[in-house]
């Protein structure tokens, strides 16, 4: 095995770990001292950070997001099917667990908060980071499925935070098609109800305007979100029995991938990142949505010519952005140019994205150079969000959930493409 496989063997076992420890991590509670508030997560939950940081100066993200859950839930079948008989036993239940979590916390009945829980004990100076008693009071219903985020103890979110978001449940869904049709034995009635009521809500929602990915207002037609949408929803009409539903789906499809074509720039061979942005606004997200997808025909196929042009593209823009790229072999790739999120950096997500995409298109040579850089710049243990633009260090979050599923992800599409290959 070569320096890179070995490092990404004994990396790829790590990032299960992580991802498995922020999976139903009951055994910990989260502090959070200016809202006189603690949080213990119920099993089903997934941390985004298992961290207990609140802002001091790294991000609390010790939250559920359905999004982060949709990315771990879509790398579970491949663990799965690596995994010992016990492991797989505990894999499944993982799984099954994030099925239930999902289901309660998007439950249509449940009665929402009249007034904000926290308000009594919150520190003056913190009373503007708490959600409005009104919008809490409004939270109910199909509501609850444009929720960017819940609480790990399974309530809403009591914080102040940009929505409504829509990918979410688009990601969800798909990932639970994904699964079943990887493992048909994760099948069941829970899950059945969970992308009914994911699906009925992304129908509903197709290319409607909402807060995107990286969750910064003002709410648009992201083109990440409208791929995520596009996934589900040609997923979904496979799946679904009803004719009438699946001929819904099959046109809600269309329409998004419509709109998507409209955020098409054939001199920046990229889609721009949203519906009316500018000519220079391009976003890795969508590098991610099309890795995310995994598709290998159709418009936005990892294989197609637009995927290539567009990984080209913003490999290029960021390798002359961040210092750290320079005579480097591989670039490493932020959210979009203009970003100043802890001063604008790489992120691992995106740039892990970019090395599964390259993958996915027979690049092995491309994708291994990406991953060569990283082992050259990522911290000996964990998976942060981002690394520094100048010198490679982490910063911000230093162990992000999504971080360690995109290294499997990425590990995986590296799997796939060696093994046409031999």
């Amino acid at each position: 095995m070569s320096g890179l496989g070995a490092w990404i063997a004994s990396r790829r076992a790590e990032a299960a770990q992580a991802m498995r420890a922020a999976i139903s991590a009951t055994h910990l509670t989260h502090r959070r001292e200016e809202f006189g508030q603690s949080v213990r997560p119920v099993r089903g939950s997934v941390l985004a950070s298992v961290l207990p940081s609140r802002w001091d100066p790294e991000p609390d993200y010790f939250h559920h997001w359905p999004r982060d859950a949709a990315v771990v839930m879509r790398r579970l079948p491949g663990l799965i099917a690596g995994a010992s008989p016990e492991a797989a036993r505990d894999w499944r239940a993982c799984f099954a667990d994030v099925v239930r979590f999902s289901l309660a916390t998007t439950d249509p009945g449940r009665p929402p908060l009249a007034a904000n829980p926290l308000r009594p004990t919150t520190r003056p100076e913190a009373l503007l980071h708490l959600r409005p008693d009104a919008e809490l009071a409004a939270l109910s219903g199909a509501a609850l499925l444009g929720e960017p985020r819940c609480a790990a103890d399974g309530g809403p979110d009591l914080e102040n935070w940009s929505r409504p978001q829509f990918d979410g449940a688009a990601m969800r869904a798909a990932a639970c098609l994904a699964a079943i049709e990887a493992d048909p034995s994760l099948a069941g009635d829970a899950l059945a109800a969970l992308v009914a009521r994911d699906l009925a809500f992304t129908l509903a929602n197709a290319g409607a305007p909402c807060i995107g990915p990286w969750e910064e207002a003002p709410a648009r037609r992201d083109v990440f979100t409208m791929i995520a949408q596009w996934d589900a929803l040609t997923l979904g009409a496979a799946w679904l029995r009803d004719e009438g539903a699946a001929r819904a789906a099959e046109a809600a499809a269309a329409r998004v991938a419509a709109l998507v074509e409209q955020a098409w720039d054939e001199a920046a061979g990229c889609w721009r990142s949203h519906l009316g942005a500018g000519p220079d606004d391009l976003d890795a997200a969508v590098i991610v949505a099309l890795a995310e997808v995994d598709r290998g025909d159709g418009p936005f196929a990892a294989t197609g010519a637009r995927a290539g042009r567009a990984a080209d593209a913003l490999a290029a823009r960021f390798a002359a952005l961040y210092p750290v790229n320079r005579g480097a072999g591989a670039a490493l790739i932020g959210r979009w140019p203009g970003d100043a999120f802890f001063g604008g950096n790489p992120w691992l997500p995106t740039t892990l994205a970019l090395a599964a995409l390259r993958y996915r298109r027979g690049e092995i040579a491309a994708g291994d150079a990406t991953m060569a850089r990283l082992r050259e710049l990522m911290p000996a243990q964990g998976f942060p969000e981002q690394l520094h633009r100048e010198t490679g260090a982490p910063v911000s979050c230093r162990q992000l959930t999504w971080s360690a599923a995109a290294f499997l992800a990425a590990v995986e599409a590296r799997d796939a493409a060696q093994a046409v290959r031999a």
